[in-house]
């Protein structure tokens, strides 16, 4: 009998019950780790045995690409991948989706609390909070460091040493007002009043502001955050075959819904949103206009040295380090 197949996913992205429909429709039992942020999912390649199946977002997949630990899909048995959205048909991190299928898509703003903040136009709002007020931010250090190179003037990506050290200055200032560091839940600290704002993902901060009237989620005005991510195949997966095949029932309509419906996450794949539910499909948070996808700013992969600028800054100027927000 085949082993499982080995697949990292993010909380809820496959949904559960797709990936267990997948695997009975493949004759493959799939076992999952859940993954709450690109950096878990580099520390769990390198310290775990190997993988066949992984979701890694967009700027992930530039950085495994170089490095040579992707395979290139078979497009051929991706019969789904033709329903892509054009604006994720050929994404600059991975031109023509050779090593990857994006499968969610969402941005990166704020949740909030009406009750305790007026609505945050400027990034500035979660590194600045009124006298005593609380912030969370996520446990991400791209979209945590990204988000202060573009509170202080600068690029989503920049390594340069004075836009750095600008960064660093909002984010050590900002660090006494940090509540909550988290990519796992930044739901609850905004729900039940320990932050006013949190640095927030599209997707469950959909589900959050559908269920109370109180929340709201917000895209800064100096840009937010697009971010897709993928089903890519490892370079030494143990059985690439099977993986491949799994994608493919994954990317199917009826599968490929769950995830919106269960889990919250935005879907690229447009056959799969012409069969979401009315409110779901024309939700403007999980699915928003043209505008928002062409003005959103994009993760970029960066050289080593310059990854470890950015773990070093955001460890020393939150004062905590970066497990502690997994």
């Amino acid at each position: 009998m085949a082993p499982p197949l080995r697949f990292a996913v993010w909380d809820g992205m496959p949904d559960p019950g797709a990936v267990e429909e997948a695997g009975k429709r493949i004759g493959r039992e799939v076992e999952t780790r859940v993954i709450s942020s690109n950096e878990d999912l580099e520390r769990l390649l390198a310290s775990e045995d190997r993988f066949d199946l992984i979701t890694p977002s967009d700027y992930l997949v530039e950085k495994m690409i170089a490095a040579g630990s992707l395979l290139e899909l078979d497009h051929d048995r991706l019969p789904d991948v033709t329903s892509l959205a054009a604006w994720a048909s050929d994404p600059a991190w991975d031109p023509g989706n050779r090593h990857s299928v994006p499968f969610a898509f969402g941005t990166t703003g704020y949740l909030f609390d009406r009750k305790q903040v007026d609505a945050p136009a400027s990034w500035r709002t979660l590194f600045e909070p009124a006298e005593g007020g609380k912030v969370g931010l996520l446990g991400e250090v791209r979209e945590v460091v990204g988000a202060a190179l573009v509170a202080a003037g600068h690029g989503l990506n920049d390594t340069g040493e004075r836009q750095l050290q600008d960064a660093e200055a909002i984010l050590t200032a900002a660090a006494p007002s940090v509540a909550s560091v988290s990519s796992d839940d930044f739901i609850s600290p905004v729900r039940e009043g320990r932050v006013g704002v949190h640095h927030a993902w599209s997707g469950p901060a959909s589900r959050a502001v559908s269920g109370c009237d109180d929340l709201d989620y917000v895209l800064p005005r100096e840009g937010s955050v697009l971010w897709v991510t993928t089903a890519a195949v490892p370079a030494d997966a143990p059985d690439p075959d099977a993986a491949l095949a799994l994608v493919a029932e994954l990317m199917r309509p009826e599968l490929a819904r769950l995830a919106v419906e269960n889990g919250g996450y935005s879907s690229p794949n447009e056959a799969t949103q012409e069969v979401l539910d009315r409110s779901l499909a024309r939700d403007p948070i999980l699915f928003p206009d043209e505008s928002v996808l062409r003005s959103g700013l994009t993760v970029e992969a960066l050289d080593t040295r310059a990854e470890k600028r950015y773990e070093a800054l955001f460890e020393r100027s939150l004062g905590r380090p970066l497990s502690s927000g997994k």
